[in-house]
């Protein structure tokens, strides 16, 4: 799936809801892309939108070590290190109100980091993630430890 916002993501949700109209399944990653550092990311609101919109469950997964098994960049994965997945119990969103508030979506969405938080035991960024580097000094500013931006 392409990443973007506006347009770009309406047309992405709109394809997921139709899989899961469909009765299908999908796996979306609040966080919008990897974390280069291991940290947990502040979740974006595209999955508990469209769980709200379609009253769908969202189960969490926290997934422990793809950062050492594929770093950001690599080619291919390392054979030599773990990864564990770990599934939460099925949450039902609709406690929070409609797709149509803000509120709603925000409230959901940190539900969901939360769950996703105690399955991966993360260490927490508390802001969102940086989409990938465009140009070389992005690519710079990104490579450098987060406290040193």
């Amino acid at each position: 799936m392409r990443r973007g916002a506006g347009q770009a993501a309406l047309d992405a949700l709109d394809q997921q809801r139709q899989l899961l109209d469909d009765g299908l399944a999908v796996a979306l990653y609040p966080e919008g892309t990897r974390s280069t550092d291991g940290r947990l990311y502040k979740g974006r609101t595209g999955v508990a939108f469209l769980a709200l919109q379609t009253g769908a469950p969202v189960v969490p997964v926290g997934l422990i070590g793809t950062d050492k098994a594929m770093p950001k960049g690599a080619k291919l994965p390392s054979m030599k290190e773990r990864i564990t997945v770990r599934f939460g119990d099925p949450i039902d969103l609709s406690v929070h109100g409609p797709a149509s508030s803000g509120k709603a979506r925000r409230l959901a969405t940190d539900q969901i980091m939360a769950a996703i938080h105690s399955l991966s035991e993360q260490e927490l960024a508390g802001v969102y993630n940086e989409p990938p580097a465009q140009g070389p000094i992005e690519k710079i500013k990104q490579a450098l430890p987060h406290e040193r931006r």
